[in-house]
Protein backbone atom coordinates (compact mmCIF):
# COMPACT_ATOMS: atom_id res chain seq x y z
CA UNK A 1 0.00 0.00 0.00
CA UNK A 2 2.81 2.35 0.91
CA UNK A 3 4.61 1.52 -2.35
CA UNK A 4 1.47 2.28 -4.40
CA UNK A 5 0.97 5.54 -2.52
CA UNK A 6 4.60 6.56 -3.07
CA UNK A 7 4.31 5.79 -6.78
CA UNK A 8 1.11 7.82 -7.06
CA UNK A 9 2.70 10.77 -5.25
CA UNK A 10 5.80 10.56 -7.42
CA UNK A 11 3.63 10.49 -10.56
CA UNK A 12 1.68 13.52 -9.31
CA UNK A 13 4.93 15.43 -8.73
CA UNK A 14 6.15 14.54 -12.22
CA UNK A 15 2.90 15.73 -13.79
CA UNK A 16 3.05 18.95 -11.77
CA UNK A 17 6.64 19.58 -12.87
CA UNK A 18 5.73 18.86 -16.49
CA UNK A 19 2.91 21.39 -16.29
CA UNK A 20 5.28 23.96 -14.80
CA UNK A 21 7.86 23.24 -17.51
CA UNK A 22 5.18 23.58 -20.17
CA UNK A 23 4.06 26.95 -18.82
CA UNK A 24 7.67 28.09 -18.59
CA UNK A 25 8.34 27.11 -22.22
CA UNK A 26 5.16 28.85 -23.40
CA UNK A 27 6.20 31.95 -21.47
CA UNK A 28 9.68 31.95 -23.05
CA UNK A 29 8.14 31.46 -26.51
CA UNK A 30 5.72 34.34 -25.91
CA UNK A 31 8.58 36.55 -24.73
CA UNK A 32 10.59 35.84 -27.88
CA UNK A 33 7.60 36.55 -30.12
CA UNK A 34 6.95 39.83 -28.29
CA UNK A 35 10.63 40.84 -28.47
CA UNK A 36 10.64 40.29 -32.24
CA UNK A 37 7.46 42.37 -32.53
CA UNK A 38 8.96 45.16 -30.40
CA UNK A 39 12.05 45.30 -32.63
CA UNK A 40 9.87 45.57 -35.74
CA UNK A 41 7.80 48.36 -34.17
CA UNK A 42 10.95 50.21 -33.09
CA UNK A 43 12.30 50.11 -36.64
CA UNK A 44 9.02 51.72 -37.71
CA UNK A 45 9.74 54.56 -35.29
CA UNK A 46 7.28 53.54 -32.57
CA UNK A 47 9.54 54.00 -29.55
CA UNK A 48 7.05 52.98 -26.84
CA UNK A 49 4.34 50.82 -28.48
CA UNK A 50 1.04 50.03 -26.81
CA UNK A 51 0.03 46.51 -25.81
CA UNK A 52 -2.46 46.45 -28.69
CA UNK A 53 0.21 47.43 -31.22
CA UNK A 54 2.47 44.67 -29.88
CA UNK A 55 -0.35 42.11 -30.00
CA UNK A 56 -1.25 43.07 -33.59
CA UNK A 57 2.37 42.90 -34.76
CA UNK A 58 3.07 39.63 -32.92
CA UNK A 59 -0.20 37.98 -33.90
CA UNK A 60 -1.00 36.95 -30.34
CA UNK A 61 -3.73 37.82 -27.86
CA UNK A 62 -3.55 41.06 -25.95
CA UNK A 63 -3.96 39.05 -22.72
CA UNK A 64 -0.68 37.27 -23.47
CA UNK A 65 1.00 40.62 -24.10
CA UNK A 66 -0.30 42.05 -20.83
CA UNK A 67 1.09 39.06 -18.91
CA UNK A 68 4.54 39.51 -20.43
CA UNK A 69 4.89 43.30 -20.39
CA UNK A 70 4.53 43.25 -16.62
CA UNK A 71 8.22 42.27 -16.79
CA UNK A 72 9.58 44.77 -19.31
CA UNK A 73 13.04 44.47 -17.77
CA UNK A 74 13.29 40.88 -19.07
CA UNK A 75 11.92 41.84 -22.49
CA UNK A 76 14.41 44.71 -22.83
CA UNK A 77 17.20 42.38 -21.72
CA UNK A 78 16.30 39.94 -24.51
CA UNK A 79 16.14 42.81 -27.00
CA UNK A 80 19.60 43.95 -25.92
CA UNK A 81 21.01 40.48 -26.56
CA UNK A 82 19.49 40.26 -30.03
CA UNK A 83 20.73 43.69 -31.04
CA UNK A 84 24.17 43.09 -29.57
CA UNK A 85 24.47 39.85 -31.54
CA UNK A 86 23.51 41.66 -34.75
CA UNK A 87 26.38 44.17 -34.58
CA UNK A 88 29.06 42.44 -32.47
CA UNK A 89 30.20 40.17 -35.30
CA UNK A 90 30.57 43.14 -37.66
CA UNK A 91 32.84 44.98 -35.23
CA UNK A 92 34.78 41.94 -34.00
CA UNK A 93 35.60 40.83 -37.55
CA UNK A 94 36.93 44.23 -38.62
CA UNK A 95 40.51 44.95 -37.66
CA UNK A 96 42.10 48.43 -37.69
CA UNK A 97 44.67 48.97 -40.42
CA UNK A 98 46.43 51.83 -42.17
CA UNK A 99 47.76 55.14 -40.92
CA UNK A 100 46.01 57.34 -38.35
CA UNK A 101 43.93 59.20 -40.94
CA UNK A 102 42.69 55.96 -42.52
CA UNK A 103 41.85 54.37 -39.17
CA UNK A 104 39.85 57.43 -38.08
CA UNK A 105 37.79 57.28 -41.26
CA UNK A 106 37.28 53.50 -41.17
CA UNK A 107 36.28 53.43 -37.49
CA UNK A 108 33.74 56.23 -37.75
CA UNK A 109 32.20 54.78 -40.93
CA UNK A 110 31.93 51.36 -39.24
CA UNK A 111 30.29 52.83 -36.14
CA UNK A 112 27.95 54.94 -38.28
CA UNK A 113 26.64 51.77 -39.93
CA UNK A 114 26.05 50.15 -36.55
CA UNK A 115 24.37 53.27 -35.13
CA UNK A 116 22.13 53.69 -38.17
CA UNK A 117 21.06 50.04 -38.16
CA UNK A 118 19.97 50.45 -34.54
CA UNK A 119 18.99 54.12 -34.50
CA UNK A 120 15.41 53.64 -33.32
CA UNK A 121 16.50 51.32 -30.51
CA UNK A 122 19.16 53.83 -29.43
CA UNK A 123 16.51 56.57 -29.36
CA UNK A 124 14.18 54.35 -27.36
CA UNK A 125 16.96 53.57 -24.88
CA UNK A 126 17.76 57.25 -24.42
CA UNK A 127 14.12 58.13 -23.78
CA UNK A 128 13.34 55.18 -21.46
CA UNK A 129 16.62 54.47 -19.65
CA UNK A 130 15.59 56.46 -16.58
CA UNK A 131 12.49 54.28 -16.33
CA UNK A 132 14.11 50.86 -16.71
CA UNK A 133 17.25 49.76 -14.87
CA UNK A 134 18.23 47.27 -17.57
CA UNK A 135 18.34 50.06 -20.16
CA UNK A 136 20.47 52.24 -17.88
CA UNK A 137 22.92 49.38 -17.41
CA UNK A 138 22.97 48.53 -21.10
CA UNK A 139 23.54 52.15 -22.11
CA UNK A 140 26.50 52.45 -19.74
CA UNK A 141 27.96 49.16 -20.99
CA UNK A 142 27.65 50.20 -24.64
CA UNK A 143 29.50 53.45 -23.92
CA UNK A 144 32.28 51.50 -22.17
CA UNK A 145 32.50 49.13 -25.15
CA UNK A 146 32.74 52.09 -27.53
CA UNK A 147 35.55 53.51 -25.44
CA UNK A 148 37.46 50.22 -25.61
CA UNK A 149 36.97 50.10 -29.39
CA UNK A 150 38.09 53.72 -29.75
CA UNK A 151 41.39 53.12 -27.94
CA UNK A 152 41.94 49.85 -29.80
CA UNK A 153 41.56 51.53 -33.19
CA UNK A 154 43.13 54.84 -32.27
CA UNK A 155 45.72 54.30 -29.51
CA UNK A 156 47.01 57.79 -30.37
CA UNK A 157 44.11 59.11 -28.26
CA UNK A 158 46.24 58.17 -25.24
CA UNK A 159 48.68 60.93 -26.22
CA UNK A 160 46.04 63.65 -25.79
CA UNK A 161 45.38 65.50 -22.56
CA UNK A 162 42.34 64.45 -20.53
CA UNK A 163 40.05 67.18 -21.85
CA UNK A 164 40.57 66.10 -25.47
CA UNK A 165 40.15 62.44 -24.57
CA UNK A 166 36.87 63.22 -22.82
CA UNK A 167 35.73 65.26 -25.82
CA UNK A 168 36.44 62.49 -28.34
CA UNK A 169 34.76 59.86 -26.16
CA UNK A 170 31.68 62.07 -25.87
CA UNK A 171 31.56 62.69 -29.62
CA UNK A 172 31.89 58.94 -30.18
CA UNK A 173 28.90 58.05 -27.97
CA UNK A 174 25.53 56.80 -29.20
CA UNK A 175 23.85 59.79 -27.56
CA UNK A 176 25.95 62.22 -29.59
CA UNK A 177 25.04 60.39 -32.80
CA UNK A 178 21.35 60.89 -32.01
CA UNK A 179 22.08 64.56 -31.29
CA UNK A 180 23.63 64.99 -34.74
CA UNK A 181 20.90 63.05 -36.54
CA UNK A 182 17.83 64.29 -34.71
CA UNK A 183 18.57 67.68 -33.14
CA UNK A 184 21.08 69.00 -35.68
CA UNK A 185 19.14 67.23 -38.45
CA UNK A 186 22.25 66.00 -40.26
CA UNK A 187 22.03 63.08 -42.65
CA UNK A 188 23.99 59.95 -41.75
CA UNK A 189 26.61 60.91 -44.33
CA UNK A 190 26.87 64.47 -42.99
CA UNK A 191 27.13 63.25 -39.38
CA UNK A 192 29.87 60.81 -40.38
CA UNK A 193 31.89 63.49 -42.18
CA UNK A 194 31.43 65.85 -39.23
CA UNK A 195 32.85 63.29 -36.79
CA UNK A 196 35.74 62.41 -39.09
CA UNK A 197 36.70 66.08 -39.40
CA UNK A 198 36.67 66.63 -35.64
CA UNK A 199 38.74 63.51 -34.96
CA UNK A 200 41.26 64.41 -37.64
CA UNK A 201 41.53 68.04 -36.50
CA UNK A 202 42.32 66.95 -32.94
CA UNK A 203 44.35 63.79 -33.48
CA UNK A 204 46.44 64.72 -36.51
CA UNK A 205 47.46 68.05 -35.00
CA UNK A 206 48.46 66.45 -31.71
CA UNK A 207 50.25 63.40 -33.13
CA UNK A 208 52.80 64.89 -35.53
Amino acid sequence: MTLVYDCLMQNTKIQTNLKKDGRRLRSITSQNIIVDALLVLLKKGILEPTAQQIADEAGISIRTVFRQIEDMETLFSKMNEKIKYSYKEMIDNTEPKGDLSERIKDLIILEARVFENNLQYIKSTLSLKFKYKVLQNNYQKVQKDLKIILYKWLPEVNNLDNSYQTLLNSINSTGYWVELRETQMLSAEEATKFKINIFKNILLKNNK
